[in-house]
């Protein structure tokens, strides 16, 4: 069984998708006149969302256009945000049962306390790192690497739960099994070409799972 589980955030513990769409989206429109469809966006997932602004509208308009993408994912959040109930059951099963947890997500720092925050679910996590807490970002296994090291566990005794091939790619690099789940991933269609051990198209699928390994 595993000693430490590292969740993803964005579309595994929650779904973000029409909020984060919508903030870059947004931003795209205001900064260079044109909407980004929902797989321009995902193309340049893995930085920290500073990072992905400044590719939309150039280093010139990166700090305006970074406080427009925080005002509309701020005021957004409770109307766009979807929350995974059994997900953060599992959370609770496993945190009865001594298993630590560790929030691992491409977010920045800000945007993510907003989420964690507006969630309440700081007491879930032992740990919380962010994508620019790290030297480089997803698909590296940095982060993984981070978290591994911080609670002094061997990769073969954690688990990555993620949506995507990045979460996958960062698990695998750094010898973590790793479990996808498709509930709200972008990546359905494709989920045969990324590289898991676990797959988990329903979230009350992957609590069943859980209170099996661990009855």
């Amino acid at each position: 069984m595993f000693r430490l589980f590292i969740w993803d955030l964005d579309n595994t513990l929650v779904g973000t998708s029409p909020l984060l769409w919508g903030a870059f989206s947004w931003v795209a429109e205001k900064y260079t006149g044109r909407k980004m469809t929902p797989a321009e966006i995902v193309s340049l997932y893995g930085p920290p969302e500073d990072e992905v602004i400044e590719k939309i509208v150039g280093q010139d308009q990166k700090d305006d256009a970074l406080r427009e993408f925080y005002a509309f994912y701020e005021s957004k959040h409770q109307e766009l945000v979807t929350v995974f109930t059994p997900v953060f059951e599992a959370i609770a099963f496993l945190r009865q049962r001594g298993v630590k947890q560790a929030l691992f997500t491409s977010k920045g720092r800000k945007s993510a306390t907003m989420t964690v925050e507006k969630l309440n679910i700081h007491g879930l996590f032992d740990c919380i790192l962010c994508g620019d807490e790290v030297e480089r970002a997803k698909p590296y296994p940095d982060g993984v690497l981070k978290i591994l090291s911080s609670f002094h566990i061997e990769p073969s005794h954690a688990l990555y739960v993620g949506d995507s091939p990045l979460d996958a790619q960062a698990a695998q690099g750094a010898g973590v099994p790793f479990a996808l789940v498709l509930w709200d991933s972008f990546h359905r269609e494709k989920a045969q070409e990324i590289k898991a051990q676990w797959l988990f198209r329903q979230p009350e699928e992957f609590l069943q799972w859980v209170r099996e390994m661990y009855r």
